[in-house]
């Protein structure tokens, strides 16, 4: 069992899925009063659609607070490289040495604990797409076109709109399926 409590970004994505440019010669927008809009829009949908897959579409680094008892599968995928594993000894994080822990897996990767189990765990490790495959950078577009065009809805639509499920069917192969027994 895992149960993650805190996920913190140490080192911001510096890099972009979609610029401001893209995503308005895909909306069709020529003008700049909008800009500001369209940008919090790309950044929205980005998070939206990172959230659902478990993957993040750019490089960043992330340190996550979890109770682990057996292994921790690290939330966000794919996973570059673990930096740094600690445990909480009720006073402080103590680092832990390679041998106590073991990490399996090349994309996705499961950390076991060798060592100490049912405890307070604190990882720290990079992530994320040096390029982001296209079919993520369509799936993007294709929600951001969605929350601009329905951006002075009042009312919500009693179905998602074909360019929101199209966005989640595009993200549907990146997606992590995770079993809690």
């Amino acid at each position: 069992m895992q149960i993650v409590r805190d996920i913190t970004t140490t080192v911001a994505p510096s890099a972009v899925v979609v610029t401001l440019a893209e995503a308005k010669n895909y909306l069709r927008v020529d003008y700049s009063e909008d800009d500001a809009l369209i940008t919090t829009l790309i950044n929205t949908a980005q998070t939206r659609l990172e959230q659902y897959a478990g993957v993040a579409m750019t490089p960043r680094t992330l340190k996550v607070v979890a109770y682990v008892d057996d292994f921790i599968e690290l939330p966000y995928v794919p996973t570059n490289s673990i930096t740094l594993v600690e445990y909480w000894d009720y006073t402080a994080w103590v680092a832990m040495a390679v041998g106590e822990y073991q990490v399996l897996g090349d994309t996705t990767k499961k950390v076991y604990m060798t060592s100490l189990y049912n405890s307070e765990f604190r990882f720290t490790y990079t992530c994320g797409y040096a390029t982001t495959p296209q079919t993520m950078k369509t799936a993007l577009l294709k929600m951001v076109s969605d929350l601009y065009e329905y951006r002075e809805s009042s009312v919500e639509a009693t179905k998602p709109s074909a360019n929101l499920m199209t966005a989640y069917e595009l993200m549907k192969p990146f997606k992590r399926i995770n079993v809690i027994l």
